[in-house]
């Protein structure tokens, strides 16, 4: 059945229409959008203003159950970093079953919703049972995922990735034994079975693929990952996320990781880089030329104490970035958004530091930017309100305190410089309403087996 939308205005290819009207056919993509009132009768009017859905860059849904409980220090252990809290991460992964993935994951997806992203990208990486051998179908766990996508109504790309050792020349520690690919052909033998089980059972999902890090896996191996698209959906790869990472993989090969990237794999916008915090001015400026993303996820950089990316030097080049809520300490796209530029502003003294070239709106450059980006990030083709395209889209509260009465032309620098998760009244994704009220409409049908996950996996952790 035809759907027409009213809004109080609408974000549509960079400019504000008021009011704002969306005609959808019976596959939820949108036959017409602007100003001009339609022929059909309305089939919902909404007080508030329409924007594209958020696309999160980076995610291992797993990790939720564990978010915030990492902050407690046992007596003589008083040091703490990311190395220490991926020990308990990786008791976590090691616990976990299919269903109980399928469970936790749903009611996660069913949250991002809440918070305002349409689409995630999830990182995929747990692949073998406890033991570390194959499912009998080897697709299983990532089988979960997408499952867990279609039953909270959030549009996934899955990227299973390849992860061969535990650090430049040292082999695979028993607690990584889920992630373990021997060689190539196992892990691409992997994708095989993934791409078939989307192809047959998860159609919608996009399915791509990549190498866990540059210190996961040999240089020979991530050129013959990494060089090639063996998968529709895009490539995504940590990057220099510690300063160790970029210390070692200088040591072990002699030169820095994005250099490396560049000259063998080589770059381009078909990769995603995740964090990238310690690059240097060279490996900045061929990254800005090689047209790849980074994927910025500053809750989670800050949470595990990663650094600082050098957000004004690769913005004000040119370079591309998205965000991600990967470990999830924070769902909130807009605080994601703003983080990497307002940790700036503390060092610099100095205010919106997006403005150049006749830019003036903050606000807009970064909804922008982290839209077209976002979506390249998740491989995700032409523009979010585009004829034909699914309506994957958020509405603001028009009655929220932080927006009434307030001129059209701030809200979007409101939204990205103030806004958190009580300024989403409704989320759609292929044109179906998922979120209405700031709650997903099915969340009372996952509660139940969500607690119920966290009450088998904290019994058997030590967090």
């Amino acid at each position: 059945m035809t759907q027409v939308l009213q809004f109080k205005a609408g974000y549509v290819q960079d400019e504000w229409i008021t009011p704002c009207f969306v005609s959808l056919d019976d596959l939820g993509r949108i036959s017409a959008i602007g100003s001009e009132h339609p022929a059909q009768a309305i089939t919902e009017k909404h007080e508030g203003y329409l924007l594209p859905g958020f696309a999160n860059g980076h995610s291992h849904s797993f990790q939720y159950l564990m978010s915030g409980m990492a902050e407690r220090l046992e007596r003589g252990h008083e040091s703490d970093d990311f190395w220490s809290w991926r020990e308990k991460m990786y008791q976590l992964a090691a616990v976990l079953d299919p269903e109980q993935l399928l469970d936790l994951t749903t009611r996660f997806y069913q949250s991002l919703l809440e918070y305002g992203y349409t689409s995630v990208c999830e990182f995929h990486y747990l692949h073998h049972d406890k033991s570390g051998h194959a499912y009998a179908q080897p697709a299983t766990l990532s089988i979960s995922i997408m499952e867990a996508a279609r039953r909270a109504g959030i549009r996934l790309t899955l990227v299973p990735v390849y992860y061969h050792q535990a650090a430049p020349g040292k082999p695979i520690q028993p607690r990584q034994r889920r992630f373990y690919c021997k060689d190539t052909d196992e892990y691409l033998g992997l994708l095989e079975h993934i791409a078939n089980a989307n192809r047959k059972l998860y159609p919608e999902v996009l399915v791509g693929y990549g190498v866990h890090s540059m210190r996961a896996a040999p240089p020979r191996d991530i050129k013959t990952i990494l060089g090639t698209h063996w998968a529709l959906g895009p490539a995504h790869f940590h990057v220099s996320e510690q300063s160790s990472d970029a210390l070692a993989f200088e040591q072990a090969y002699h030169c820095r990781a994005v250099d490396w990237l560049y000259d063998n794999v080589p770059l381009s916008d078909h990769h995603n880089l995740v964090h990238a915090t310690h690059i240097n001015t060279v490996e900045i400026k061929k990254l800005v030329a090689s047209q790849a993303t980074v994927v910025l996820c500053p809750s989670t950089e800050g949470n595990l104490g990663d650094g600082i990316f050098p957000f004004p030097e690769y913005f004000n080049q040119g370079g591309n970035f998205c965000i991600g809520t990967d470990s999830h300490v924070s769902l909130c796209p807009f605080g994601e958004a703003r983080y990497p530029e307002i940790v700036h502003r503390l060092f610099m003294e100095k205010r919106n530091l997006l403005c150049q070239h006749g830019a003036l709106d903050s606000g807009q450059i970064l909804f922008d930017h982290v839209q077209t980006s976002g979506r390249r990030a998740l491989g995700l083709t032409g523009e979010a309100f585009d004829l034909g395209q699914p309506f994957d889209a958020i509405v603001l509260d028009g009655s929220h305190d932080r927006l009434v009465e307030r001129p059209l032309s701030h809200v979007l620098g409101i939204a990205m410089y103030a806004g958190d998760q009580n300024l989403i009244d409704a989320v759609y994704v292929q044109g179906i309403k998922q979120v209405s009220g700031g709650q997903h409409l099915r969340k009372r049908e996952t509660v139940e087996s969500f607690r119920k996950v966290m009450r088998q996996v904290t019994a058997d952790l030590t967090l």
